[in-house]
């Protein structure tokens, strides 16, 4: 008979052995819902699914190529991030957001925008600064508005990304993903991406500069304004 140490040796050296031949489908079911998130986040953000649309999970599944189960998990991971709401019974449909949810949300991006700019702005440095520029020149485009809400998103993120604060950016692109969304008839007008990229240039110039008081506050008024605009064509519409 085996001893127990000679027994224990083997049974260790046989683990990597275990672990190559364990099934791997929990790890594929996984990359599955989060490939089908990226599809549906997309097709959201972009418009092409909007607020209340109802998504068909068996027609969508077959499109993608996927099971109900990873298509299910990619519903959940998006209902998390505010984008679409699941019903008992009644199934998904994509999230629609009241006038007041989008005005507390543009009251977080005060808030931590603010906040995360103050942190930021002292160690803001050179490549920060030629990254900014060239998102400025990317916005200056003329056929950007598929990508007006990324390429939003992705300065103010170049901006804050010094201020090493991870989780706070996450919250925040979950809160402009989600406004974005009902930004995109304000920013189709010409007037609306003119003001937008007129103010993004003069944030820029200020951080630049160094000068906090007038970066936090033009940052400030960028926010409201955007903010008013997008409430007033919101009850002009409704």
């Amino acid at each position: 008979m085996k001893d127990n140490q000679s027994a224990e040796r083997e049974g260790a050296a046989s683990l990597p052995e275990r672990a190559a031949a364990a099934p791997l489908s929990p790890l594929s079911r996984r990359t599955a819902a989060e490939q089908a998130a990226d599809v549906l986040r997309e097709r959201i953000l972009a418009g092409h699914l909007p607020a209340g649309t109802p998504i068909r999970q068996e027609h969508l599944a077959a499109e993608l190529g996927i099971s109900r189960i990873p298509l299910r998990e990619a519903l959940k991971q998006l209902e998390a991030e505010g984008l679409v709401t699941i019903a008992p019974h009644k199934g998904a449909t994509v999230a629609a957001l009241s006038s007041a949810e989008i005005e507390e949300l543009f009251e977080l991006r005060l808030r931590l925008e603010i906040w995360i700019l103050g942190l930021a702005l002292p160690r803001l440095g050179a490549a920060d600064f030629a990254a900014l520029d060239r998102l400025i020149a990317e916005q200056q485009q003329p056929d950007n508005l598929a990508r007006w809400g990324e390429l939003n998103w992705q300065f103010h993120e170049a901006m804050y990304r010094p201020a090493d604060r991870p989780v706070t950016l996450k919250m925040l692109k979950r809160i402009h993903d989600n406004i974005d969304r009902y930004l995109r008839f304000e920013i189709a007008s010409t007037n609306g991406r003119a003001r937008a990229l007129r103010e993004h240039q003069a944030l820029l110039a200020h951080c630049k500069s160094g000068d906090a008081a007038k970066a936090t506050q033009l940052l400030e008024a960028h926010i409201r304004e955007t903010a008013d605009s997008l409430m007033a064509k919101l009850r002009a519409a409704g």
